[in-house]
């Protein structure tokens, strides 16, 4: 239904894109849902915005958002070093998008965007604060595997480009400070930035606890009842939380083989105890969190 209607608009000169909006806003509570990559972000963001966006504020765009941190980049990229500090300029430009739209007043704000302890200061009382975590590592393998499959961006690592020496490209990144950042993405979403290194993190994870106290509702993956009965709690709307974007949903013979030769790799015993040692900050932020809000 959804083509046919835009292949009509499109045979009369006409482009437009379409996006779920809630049917009643009167009187609905502003929120901000902070979608950590691969935490079930879509599906929930479908779920939300079929309620509370309003017409003319779609999601964040990714592709958008990497072009506008590009202009202000001002170096070449290449290699894992450069790629690295253009993922540190781009957390810190997001800070700048949301708050942007923030300013804006819109009714329902998602995307891969970061909050700061500044943005929660100046916009939690207007702004309900939303979102869902994961367990660290799974999202982790979660994530490397769908980057590996769908990023067609140079700029960023893992992409697609080549799909020559697997587990040595994951050996190196593992080794870099491009696989520290991946291992850290939770904690740059709640604080708006990457921690340089171990006693950076440890600083860090004070200002993630005190950030997430300023969200509405801190919601689990592995528990999304439990998230959906807090949104229904909060604005009497129940959301319903569909399945969307799954790794499996558009692997041919080729990925599906890139897929299993990644998770086996991270199924092995000692490359496992990395992954847990690269992500034990996030590990710890998560547990707490989880004591604290599930």
């Amino acid at each position: 239904m959804k083509k046919n209607i835009k292949h009509l608009i499109n045979s009369l000169g006409y482009d437009i894109k379409l996006h779920r909006i809630g049917k009643a806003l009167q009187s609905q509570p502003k929120f901000v849902f902070v979608h950590v990559p691969k935490s079930g972000g879509i599906s929930i963001d479908l779920a939300m915005r079929e309620q509370f966006a309003k017409a003319g504020q779609p999601r964040f765009s990714r592709e958008g958002a990497i072009q506008m941190s590009l202009a202000t980049f001002e170096q070449a990229i290449s290699g894992l070093d450069s790629i690295a500090q253009f993922s540190d300029h781009h957390a810190k430009q997001l800070n700048g998008l949301l708050a942007y739209h923030l300013a804006q007043n819109w009714q329902y704000i998602s995307g891969h965007v970061c909050t700061n302890q500044y943005i929660l200061k100046n916009y939690s009382q207007q702004h309900n604060f939303i979102t869902v975590l994961r367990e660290p590592v799974s999202r982790f393998v979660s994530n490397y595997i769908y980057n590996k499959l769908t990023n067609s961006l140079p700029i960023m690592a893992p992409n697609n480009l080549s799909c020559d020496n697997l587990i040595e490209e994951v050996d190196r990144i593992l080794e870099h400070q491009r696989g520290w950042q991946m291992a850290n993405v939770t904690s740059m979403c709640i604080t708006g930035r990457f921690a340089k290194n171990e006693s950076d993190a440890e600083l860090i994870q004070n200002e993630f606890s005190k950030n997430l106290e300023s969200y509405k509702v801190v919601g689990f993956l592995d528990n999304l009842d439990d998230f959906t009965q807090q949104i229904k709690t909060l604005t009497n709307k129940q959301i319903n939380i569909g399945s969307h974007n799954t790794t499996n949903s558009f692997l041919n013979e080729q990925k599906q083989h890139v897929k299993s030769t990644l998770q086996n790799y991270f199924n092995e015993p000692a490359v496992n105890t990395k992954l847990k040692h690269l992500c034990r900050f996030d590990i710890q932020n998560y547990q707490r969190a989880k004591e604290k809000y599930s």
